[in-house]
């Protein structure tokens, strides 16, 4: 048996993805203008905080899901949002959308992961039925 190397670690693959995921999101939202601005540093460092941690979360988690478990729903449920959210900005059919994909990513997490919960019970209830598309590594 051998053990992956740290390059290609689920942990690993996860965390560059959530990094890289993270960075791209903020930087379109930097260069649309819209900003962080408060008169209370410690409300500034929050928000700030919860939106970089919520994008590393939303790019981690499903490429985490992803590479661990062979789970390919949450990454195609993350990419629809984000594909929705450029859509609304692009057509104008949401006032705000890239403030608001910053504040609801609990809950685009939530339906990301959730998705995958429902892929892997019916994957698992496949492998035990037909012993095919069980849940395994991809890296």
């Amino acid at each position: 048996m051998r053990l992956p190397s740290i390059g290609t670690a689920p942990s690993t693959v996860a965390a560059v993805g959530g990094i890289l995921y993270a960075v791209g999101v903020l930087s379109w939202l930097f260069a649309n203008s819209v900003h962080f601005s408060s008169h209370d540093s410690t409300s500034l460092a929050f928000g700030a905080s919860y939106a970089f941690i919520g994008m590393l979360l939303m790019g981690a988690v499903p490429l985490y899901l992803c590479s661990r478990l062979s789970l390919v729903t949450p990454v195609f449920v993350t990419l629809w949002i984000l594909g929705n959210t450029v859509y609304e900005w692009l057509y104008g059919t949401h006032l705000h959308p890239l403030s608001s994909y910053l504040t609801v990513w609990p809950l685009l997490l939530g339906i990301a992961v959730g998705a995958g919960v429902i892929e892997a019970g019916v994957r698992i209830g496949l492998s035990r039925g037909v012993d095919r598309f069980g849940l395994r590594p991809l890296v």
